[in-house]
């Protein structure tokens, strides 16, 4: 009895304390969120929140990943923090980030629901799995002649119809070529790239819509815009290679110093609730990273696949030494 009577008082204070949160959030009235979201992917999300939440009014800044992290630390670093929440990436340079105090650490009520490997330090909390696939265009390969591996890429048949996202934009293609070669032992991949003409584009939905056109006609890429390319009915398909998938989380965090903390985790935590897991989903594509929820549309589910998050692969010493030869190699400052 006196256990029930002490569960009690601490779900009326839990609760009486996230009154006050959203009680907060209203009275700002307004959340700046950061994120790196494919267009269109925040559109119904957002909509869905604000639907959710009709008191408070969402601005949203898209940018890269490098730009928007960039972007971040020096607002924080200058003490003018602009964003509620944050949505991005892993990257190591989180970490950082927590130990200076930047990143506030809270226990969403809907986190409870997530495996403990998806809750990072208490801190950042992740949302999605951002798999890196093979797409090609079906107008240009017939799928018998498809690349079936992460390894085909590098044949020299596909010579110079190959894109990529450049490494020295994005984490997502670190985080690609560490599996490569820490789990598929691909050697020199830099350099066989260059060898093989690669292209780069802006961004994963500058190399989707390359693939699209035919100016590539096979690419790997994180699938939020193929998701939403096959949504479109874009004449191509996604291999998912048997041989293991890397998957770069994305998570979402509440700055320590963020104008109105209230809104900053309101936002996070319905994002984590299976309403906001679900509008995600649908919105911007990759699967939700709470069980449960139903799985995608066009590809198939986290628990078909056999999945490597690639954050343990990406040491910063790692990450310098990547990026250091592909400058090197691609010319690139």
């Amino acid at each position: 009895m006196l256990l029930a009577i002490g569960f009690a008082s601490w779900a009326r204070a839990a609760d009486a304390e996230w009154s006050a949160i959203e009680a907060a959030a209203n009275k700002a009235g307004k959340l700046t969120l950061y994120h790196n979201l494919p267009p269109p992917g925040d559109e119904g999300l957002i909509a869905a929140f604000e639907a959710a939440h009709p008191g408070i009014k969402v601005e949203t800044v898209r940018l890269g990943s490098t730009a928007m992290m960039q972007r971040f630390e020096a607002e924080t670093a200058a003490g003018a923090c602009q964003a509620d929440a944050i949505m991005t990436l892993y990257d190591e340079a989180e970490n950082r980030w927590i130990d200076n105090g930047w990143i506030l650490q809270w226990t969403p009520p809907e986190a409870a629901a997530y495996p403990p490997e998806f809750r990072h330090r208490d801190r950042l909390f992740t949302t999605q799995l951002f798999r890196e696939t093979i797409v090609y265009n079906t107008a240009r390969v017939r799928p018998a002649d498809a690349p079936k591996s992460y390894a085909d890429l590098f044949d020299r048949k596909w010579k110079g119809k190959v894109g990529l996202n450049p490494p020295w934009r994005s984490v997502a293609a670190q985080g690609a070529i560490a599996f490569w070669e820490k789990h598929l032992g691909i050697t020199g991949i830099a350099q066989r790239l260059k060898d093989n003409d690669v292209r780069f584009f802006s961004g994963s939905a500058g190399v989707m819509q390359a693939v699209v056109r035919g100016d590539v006609w096979i690419a790997s890429l994180i699938d939020p815009a193929v998701i939403n390319a096959l949504a479109d009915g874009a004449p191509i398909a996604a291999v998912y290679p048997e041989t293991g998938v890397p998957a770069a989380p994305a998570n979402v965090f509440v700055p320590a110093k963020a104008p109105s903390v209230a809104a900053g985790k309101l936002f996070a935590n319905w994002l984590l609730s299976e309403q906001g897991q679900t509008a995600l989903q649908d919105s911007a594509g990759s699967p939700a990273a709470r069980p449960g929820v139903k799985a995608p549309k066009f590809v198939p589910p986290s628990s078909a696949l056999k999945i490597t998050l690639t954050p343990s692969l990406l040491t910063p010493d790692y990450q310098k030494a990547m990026l250091t030869e592909f400058r090197t190699i691609f010319n690139v400052q």
